[in-house]
């Protein structure tokens, strides 16, 4: 959601679409945010190559993060903004809460629900972790497609 969003551009580069964390927490969508500001992304990258303010090597496009938050994927954002955070206080509080917040406020209340810590301050260094022991393919398939299927459960009747 628009909390986790970083600063989206940096020297000679943009960050767009799921990278950026364009999620829409109370839809679990976020494909049409991505492809937007993918859009946004490309656009902007193309007005800098051809107006030749992206000559020095790396070079930011700050254009592309006010184009985004002037586009309606930072509105939409901005409307759920509460919707997470609220979950804070528990499962039913939070349904609570972001149900009447969606439906009743149309996310317009004056206050935003603040996290204690960043997103990247959940995350420990790699060197603090366990390594993960994966097994090497043994080039041998062990199933195939139609089996795989069938034990599915899937039924199409």
């Amino acid at each position: 959601g628009i909390q986790a969003i970083p600063k989206l551009t940096f020297p000679g580069g943009m960050i767009a679409g799921c990278g950026a964390g364009f999620l829409n927490v109370p839809k679990i969508k976020g494909s049409h945010t991505a492809i937007k500001t993918g859009a946004l992304a490309g656009a902007a990258a193309a007005e800098a190559v051809l107006s030749g303010a992206s000559e020095a090597a790396g070079a930011e496009i700050v254009k592309y993060e006010s184009d985004v938050r002037g586009s309606w994927v930072w509105e939409e954002l901005q409307r759920v903004r509460n919707f997470k955070p609220a979950w804070h206080a528990g499962m039913i509080p939070g349904l609570a809460y972001g149900g009447a917040s969606l439906m009743l406020a149309r996310g317009k209340e004056p206050w935003t629900f603040r996290w204690s810590k960043k997103d990247h301050e959940y995350t420990k260094p790699a060197a603090e972790c366990k390594k993960i022991e994966y097994p090497k393919p043994d080039g041998v398939y062990s199933f195939d497609i139609l089996e795989n299927l069938i034990r599915s459960g899937v039924n199409h009747e």
